[in-house]
C-alpha cells in the first residue's frame, strides 16, 4: 500500500511539474529532492552536477534548492535531501555552486537549529541539523573543500578510465573468447585488478575523508574550548568589577543633632532637620556568560545573594536608627515646648502678684488725712 502511495505521489508530482510550468531541469531537481523515503540516486545527483556548468540550468537548479531549503517542518525530507544534493554539488558541481552558497551561507546556518518531531515522537530534525553543520564547516574551510573536490575528481577519473577499459574489453573479440573459457561466475583477472584498484581508491578516499572530518572536529573542539575559556575569563572579570562597585560605594554618615539646653530660655529654639538620604542597594545587573561549571556559577550566585541580603539588613538597621532619631527629636521638641509653657505661666503669675501688692503712702501714724504732710 505504501509503494502504491509513493507511486501516486510521483504521478502527482509529474502532473504538477507540467501544470506549473517547471522546466526539465527543475523537474529533475524536484524528483531528486522529493518527499519519498529513499535518498536521491547517484545518477540523479551526477546529472544535476553536470547541469550546473550551464548558466541557465544553474539558475533553475538553485531556484528549486532555495524553495526546498525553506520548506515546512513536516516536509523535512525535502530539506534533508536538498542538503544531500548540495553536499554533492559542492564536491562535483561547478564553482558557481560554491560561490552562491557562500554568499547565502546564513540559510544553511539557520538549518542548524531545525526542529521537527513526528507523531511517533522521533526527532526527524536531527539529520537535518547534522547535515547543515557539516556543510557549513565545509564552506568555511576553503582548503579542505578544494582538497575534497580534487580527490573526488581524481576518483571519478579513475572510475571513468575503468569503465572505458571495460567497454574496450567488450569490443575486443580476444578478450571475449578468454572470458568464455573462464569458469562461470569467475571474473577475468584484468577485471579483478581493476575492481581491486577501484576498491582501494574508494577505501583511500573514505580514509582521507575520515581524516579530514576528524581534523575538522578537532579544530572545532579546540575553538570551542578557547571560546569557553574566553567566556569564563570575561565572566570572572565582570564579577570582580561588580564586587568592586558593590564594596567601594561610600555612603555619608548622618550627623547627629546637638540637643538644645533646657535651662537657657533666652536663646531661640533650634530645630534640627535631618534628611534621610535614599540608599541605593540594588546591585547593577551584569551580563552572565555561559560556563561549563554550573556548580561554580551556583556558588557565586549564592555568594551574591548573601551579600545582597546583608546589604538589605544593614539598610533596614540604618533606617530603624534614623526613625528612632526622628522620634527622639520629636520628644525633645515636645519637652522644650512644655518647658516654654511653664516659663510663660510662671512669668504671668509673677506679674499678677506685683500688681496686687499694697502701695506705700506718705500719711503719718495716727492721722486719717492722706494728704497731710
Amino acid at each position: 500500500m505504501s509503494t502504491l502511495s509513493h507511486y501516486g505521489k510521483g504521478a502527482l508530482r509529474v502532473a504538477k511539474n507540467y501544470t506549473k510550468g517547471y522546466s526539465g531541469t527543475q523537474a529533475k531537481v524536484r524528483d531528486a529532492t522529493s518527499n519519498d523515503p529513499w535518498p536521491p540516486s547517484g545518477r540523479q545527483m551526477h546529472e544535476i552536477a553536470q547541469m550546473t556548468y550551464n548558466q541557465e540550468d544553474f539558475v533553475e537548479i538553485v531556484e528549486i534548492l532555495d524553495k526546498r531549503l525553506n520548506d515546512k517542518g513536516k516536509n523535512w525530507r525535502h530539506v534533508f535531501k536538498c542538503l544531500t544534493l548540495i553536499d554533492y554539488l559542492l564536491h562535483a558541481g561547478s564553482e558557481n555552486v560554491i560561490l552562491y552558497f557562500k554568499e547565502n551561507l546564513y540559510v544553511i546556518k539557520t538549518l542548524r537549529e531545525f526542529q521537527y518531531v513526528d507523531d511517533e515522537g522521533k526527532d526527524q530534525g536531527a539529520n537535518v541539523r547534522q547535515k547543515a553543520k557539516g556543510i557549513v564547516s565545509l564552506l568555511l574551510d576553503e582548503a579542505r573543500l578544494r582538497h575534497e573536490r580534487r580527490t573526488r575528481a581524481q576518483m571519478y577519473e579513475r572510475m571513468s578510465r575503468a569503465r572505458r577499459s571495460d567497454d574496450s574489453d567488450v569490443t575486443d573479440d580476444e578478450n571475449a573468447r578468454r572470458r568464455s573459457r573462464l569458469p562461470t561466475g569467475r571474473p577475468s583477472p584484468n577485471r579483478e585488478d581493476r575492481d581491486g584498484d577501484v576498491r582501494r581508491a574508494l577505501e583511500e578516499s573514505k580514509r582521507e575523508a575520515e581524516r579530514q572530518r576528524q581534523t575538522a572536529e578537532d579544530r572545532d573542539l579546540q575553538r570551542a574550548l578557547e571560546l569557553s575559556k574566553e567566556d569564563e575569563e570575561k565572566r570572572r572579570q565582570s564579577l570582580q568589577d561588580a564586587n568592586l562597585i558593590l564594596f567601594n560605594d561610600q555612603w555619608q554618615p548622618i550627623q547627629q543633632p546637638q540637643p538644645a539646653p533646657l535651662i537657657d530660655a533666652t536663646l531661640p529654639l533650634q530645630y534640627a532637620t535631618t534628611g534621610i538620604e535614599p540608599q541605593y542597594t540594588a546591585m547593577p545587573m551584569q551580563p552572565q556568560f555561559t560556563s561549563f561549571n554550573p556548580f561554580q556559577q551556583q556558588a557565586q550566585q549564592e555568594m551574591l545573594a548573601a551579600q545582597y541580603a546583608q546589604q538589605q539588613a544593614e539598610w533596614l538597621a540604618m533606617q530603624q536608627a534614623q526613625e528612632m532619631q526622628v522620634m527622639q527629636q520629636a520628644q525633645l521638641q515636645a519637652q522644650q515646648e512644655e518647658w516654654m509653657r511653664q516659663q510663660a505661666a510662671l512669668q504671668a503669675q509673677a506679674t499678677a502678684q506685683q500688681l496686687l501688692m499694697p502701695q506705700p503712702t506718705s500719711t503719718r501714724i495716727g492721722s486719717n488725712n492722706p494728704f497731710a504732710p
